[in-house]
């Protein structure tokens, strides 16, 4: 039997889309803002220079449950760890290409 009725696909929006999605490309971690200056990732609570990251802004959308556009982001740190950075505002840092 097949749940995944019109309720659970306006649900799952296109935020929440393009966070699996870059899942899915090995961008694995979840990363949140600490202290202006840091980054925290969700999964092993490491902190992490917002100066030593490669933050890049890959997408926008709207997220349904603030109802506000908010802007995706992806981090590489540098060690091998990629994740990802969902906020308001655009964050870049790093070289960029």
């Amino acid at each position: 039997m097949k749940y995944h009725s019109k309720a659970y696909h306006v649900r799952n929006s296109s935020l929440t889309r393009r966070v699996i999605d870059l899942h899915a490309q090995g961008y694995i971690y979840d990363y949140c803002l600490y202290q202006e200056q840091q980054l925290i990732c969700i999964q092993s609570n490491h902190l992490q220079p917002i100066a030593s990251a490669v933050i890049r802004v890959v997408d926008q959308a709207f997220d349904r449950t603030s109802h506000t556009f908010m802007y995706v982001h992806t981090i590489d740190t540098g060690n091998g760890e990629l994740g990802v950075l969902v906020a308001e505002c655009i964050f870049t840092s790093g070289p960029h290409t």
